[in-house]
């Protein structure tokens, strides 16, 4: 390759060159040429590791030094704008760059100082709703990942977004990362942006499939591996001896862990005396980030020793983000993983295997889709390390390892198509809109989702504009939106209910249910069954045969705390109603201090899953206490607020009422907490004026530490 990166501003050439790179890639060269540095509109759809990245970062740095405009970057997932965010800061130390991807209830006035605002898509989109006036003055709009609009959670409110900014920034540059899609030119279309395609890889890219004890390649060249063990056993040893590392993707948990527990009992002589010593001290970190490690953490633990992992999300920010830093070093040879890997960091291996090809849709098994099963290939190879990569299947008969070729190697990825017709999201942006003031009338909020990729898509289809119609009924009925003459305007109710970034219909529940507070005595159980009974709450437990007796149990017990009382069994949200009950029951084990591993035996709530679970909790909680600021009466304004600030603290922690004064001490967790009251040390006086019992409680670094930002913060 030519060196062509004359093509640069000097400015760019300068700082890419003192990173070390020496040229650009085709995908990198083709978007200069289609232009990149004049501000025009691209799609670029390329394979993982061709360099989009980079584009974006140059299409950013023309926009700094020639305009000394804004830019935003919009990952669809924290953990990427995580690494993008850790990336840029390190390669661009003169850029004042944030990151953003917190408080949904938050206008971040801050932002206004900085170049570079690197946030999530449903950041960015709540930011628009608390009217961040800095996006004026942007002159770039990254969008990372925007094939994404495909995805039924995600894509929605990627749509309206991308919608949104268009109509805000109509003179500005649009830059728009993508996987390879089958429908590329309609994307664009919509987008209009001109379209960069290009199928280059630094690192080539070879598939096969493993089938008795062969590896078939693509191009018909074969490989033996007789082991004399199972596929992923005889892959993972071979990777070894190659000197490389391993990814296998599965569809579950619990087959990221089984396989990861057999693979690290049956293999790790060839791993050095050296990383495995590294090993053990990421194993320890990972078995002690929890107050009291659960079976989980224990396997976890175990396997790592060995140079083997699982990643789900199952486990702790903290322990995935171990794992990701000991794949990256080398020390952690084999990663068995769920999908969601595939679109979060950047984590590639020599070899990828993406054993499970067939997902249960509540149905029955259906084949992965093509994109699906692109993305998780592209994780093959590294560059810098390796020439190419292998992405590897597995098939149990002839017959299916020819349907695989077929499908997956020589099959194109599928088209993507607009899911902005689900009704939960569209009642979330109409009421938006229209209290930004964005649309005022009904034609033009109709006008605007007529800009949509939806209506690009599906032009003359009225459905959406039926369901539009009908939110809007709805938001109207619900009393967030009224008329006046021909305007639709947003009522102070409906503008906080669109700031919560709450769905309007777990608002109404909300609100319908506090006309219930005279009739039950108010307590945890109350605002936990009001919270998990909102949409937000997607994670309900599920309820089996065997909890029907624990289940009718609890309704009857919680009889006069419960706002939304019991439907009749043949009501159709019944069964949903048993889950919510189960949900809330767990909460308040948790709140009673049930630590992780009875959670994760007694509701299969594996740690990461309730870690998440409670931050939903928390955001939904905290809208309670602000909307029952609005529509209560003080004396129950009063008691609403104040049992919510307390079991926000409580859920928190997952302590008793009684560990409260205790667990706001910094440094003293729940065990501490609990060891200190349990010997007689119940509040702060008691801890200052016991410090002997309390250094034999909690050890004299620790009292000495918490001694100290208690002073502090007097």
């Amino acid at each position: 390759m030519r060196n062509n990166l004359e093509i640069l501003p000097e400015s760019i050439k300068e700082i890419l060159v003192s990173q070390g790179i020496k040229e650009l890639t085709p995908p990198q060269e083709k978007s200069i040429e289609h232009g990149l540095l004049e501000g025009k509109n691209l799609v670029v759809s390329s394979p993982t590791a061709s360099g989009k990245t980079l584009i974006a970062e140059i299409a950013i740095l023309n926009n700094y030094f020639k305009q000394k405009k804004k830019a935003i970057y919009l990952c669809p997932m924290k953990s990427l704008a995580n690494e993008k965010y850790e990336s840029f800061v390190k390669k661009y130390p003169f850029l004042k760059i944030a990151l953003s991807i917190g408080d949904f209830d938050k206008v971040d006035a801050y932002l206004q100082e900085y170049d570079v605002i690197i946030t999530s898509n449903e950041k960015m989109d709540s930011l628009l709703r608390h009217g961040a006036r800095w996006v004026r003055n942007v002159g770039v709009v990254i969008v990372d990942e925007v094939h994404l609009i495909n995805d039924l959670s995600r894509g929605p409110t990627l749509e309206v977004l991308i919608t949104r900014l268009r109509k805000m920034l109509l003179e500005e540059q649009f830059i728009y990362l993508s996987a390879t899609i089958r429908n590329d030119v309609e994307l664009s279309k919509w987008l209009d942006a001109s379209l960069v395609k290009s199928d280059f890889r630094p690192i080539s890219l070879i598939h096969g499939n493993f089938f008795l004890n062969k590896i078939v390649y693509e191009d018909n060249t074969e490989r033996i591996l007789d082991f004399g063990v199972s596929d992923e056993e005889s892959l993972f040893k071979d990777t070894l001896m190659k000197g490389k590392q391993i990814i296998f993707f599965l569809t579950s948990r619990r087959n990221t862990e089984f396989l990861a527990k057999k693979l690290a009992n049956s293999i790790n002589e060839e791993i050095g005396s050296e990383t495995l010593k590294k090993l053990e001290s990421v194993s320890e970190k990972l078995l002690n980030i929890l107050e009291t490690p659960t079976t989980q953490c224990k396997l976890l633990s175990d396997v790592v020793k060995k140079g083997v992992a699982f990643h789900h999300a199952g486990l702790l920010m903290e322990q995935r983000n171990l794992i990701e830093s000991a794949f990256k070093n080398n020390l952690i040879k084999c990663i068995c993983a769920t999908p969601t890997l595939a679109v979060g960091v950047n984590l590639p291996a020599y070899r990828v295997v993406v054993r499970d090809l067939k997902r249960y849709n509540g149905y029955g098994s259906d084949w992965i889709p093509v994109l699906e099963y692109a993305q998780q290939a592209g994780r093959a190879g590294r560059p810098g390390y390796d020439t190419k990569g292998e992405a590897l299947t597995i098939s149990r008969t002839e017959e299916e390892q020819k349907a695989i070729f077929e499908r997956y190697v020589r099959g194109e990825n599928e088209e993507i198509y607009s899911k902005l017709s689900a009704e939960p999201i569209l009642r979330t942006h109409v009421l938006s809109l229209i209290s930004d003031l964005f649309a005022r009338h009904k034609e033009t909020l109709l006008d605007f989702f007529k800009s949509t990729f939806w209506a690009y898509q599906f032009k003359g289809d009225t459905e959406l504009e039926n369901k539009v119609l009908n939110v809007l009924d709805e938001l109207i009925e619900w009393g967030f939106v009224e008329t006046e003459k021909e305007n639709y305007v947003c009522t102070s109710l409906g503008r906080r209910v669109s700031e919560l970034y709450l769905d309007p219909l777990s608002a109404h529940r909300i609100l319908s249910s506090f006309n219930n507070l005279n009739n039950v005595k108010l307590n945890e159980v109350s605002l936990l069954q009001l919270i998990v009974n909102c949409v937000e709450m997607h994670h309900l437990l599920r309820v089996s045969s065997k909890d029907y007796p624990l289940i009718t149990r609890l309704i009857s017990e919680w009889e006069q705390n419960l706002l939304i009382k019991e439907p009749s069994p043949f009501d159709y949200y019944y069964e949903n109603y048993l889950s919510s009950i189960k949900t809330v029951f767990a909460f308040i084990e948790w709140i009673n201090e049930k630590d992780d591993e009875y959670l994760r035996k007694n509701f299969n709530l594996a740690p990461g899953i309730l870690r998440s679970m409670l931050f939903i909790s928390d955001w939904l909680l905290y809208s309670v206490g602000e909307l029952a600021k609005i529509v209560l009466e003080a004396e129950e304004r009063k008691k609403v607020i104040s049992l919510v600030r307390e079991l926000r603290i409580r859920m928190k922690y997952g302590v008793k009422r009684e560990l409260l004064e205790l667990i706001s001490l910094k440094g003293i967790g729940r065990k501490r907490a609990r060891k200190l009251f349990n010997a007689g040390i119940k509040n702060l006086h008691d801890f200052l004026t016991n410090e002997k019992t309390c250094k034999e409680l909690i050890g004299e670094k620790t009292f000495e530490r918490v001694k100290k930002s208690l002073s502090k913060e007097e």
